[in-house]
């Protein structure tokens, strides 16, 4: 099956190069299909979204604050990316041009990591297959990354706190940062960074880099 990523700017201003997950997760392939017990929720409503679309969007606002982004993929079917400004993760869900369910997973917000298990469906709604994102920082899991960040008093849903990771040379590895509420000479924002070892919970490497629209006149 298609694999799909989808993106949504949250800031207009790019920190840096953000790093994407490029871990390589464990993988688990269902030896028979599975349905799953959500699978009548799981499907994409073709004729309301035919209804509300403008130029193969729909978006509003349910009744709990959560702000849904309703979209036709072209030929390849329909997303649905769900967020709320007082939850952590995004959910994404991917479906089949017949409005079934293709894939499923939870996001950190502004495109960061992907969390715990993503899961596949074929065209039918059966689970076809989970990939566990979580599975090489199990030594060092977001739960404690989470402690860590609340214990530096950072804002998790601040639209500048950034929470990604990766795979370096077999090292599981956090990437951290968060806007320090201090301006630099050029009046940027200050970001804070931090690397962790995704497996002892060690610092390697604290830097800062700078956020904003301001650009100092000799780079002009």
């Amino acid at each position: 099956m298609k694999k799909y990523l989808f993106f949504i700017l949250v800031i207009p201003v790019c920190i840096s190069c953000q790093k994407q997950e490029t871990s390589k997760p464990i993988k688990t392939i269902s030896s028979t299909p599975v349905q799953p017990k959500d699978s009548l929720m799981e499907k994409f409503n073709i004729q309301e979204f035919n209804k509300h679309q403008k130029n193969d969007e729909w978006e509003y606002i349910d009744k709990d604050g959560n702000e849904i982004r309703n979209i036709k993929d072209g030929n390849e079917g329909y997303i649905i990316k769900i967020t709320n400004n007082k939850n952590i993760f995004d959910i994404n869900k991917y479906f089949y041009p017949n409005g079934n369910i293709a894939q499923k997973s939870f996001q950190f917000h502004g495109n960061a990591f992907i969390r715990g298990v993503m899961t596949d469906y074929d065209e039918k709604g059966n689970i076809i297959k989970q990939t566990d994102y979580d599975a090489p920082y199990k030594d060092y899991p977001w739960e404690k990354v989470k402690v860590w960040m609340e214990s530096k008093n950072i804002d998790l849903l601040d639209p500048l706190t950034r929470v990604w990771r990766e795979i370096d040379n077999d090292k599981p590895i956090w990437y951290i940062s968060w806007d320090t509420k201090k301006l630099d000479k050029y009046s940027n924002q200050i970001i804070q960074n931090v690397e962790i070892n995704g497996k002892t919970g060690e610092i390697i490497k604290e830097y800062t880099s700078s956020f904003g629209e301001e650009i100092p006149e000799k780079y002009r």
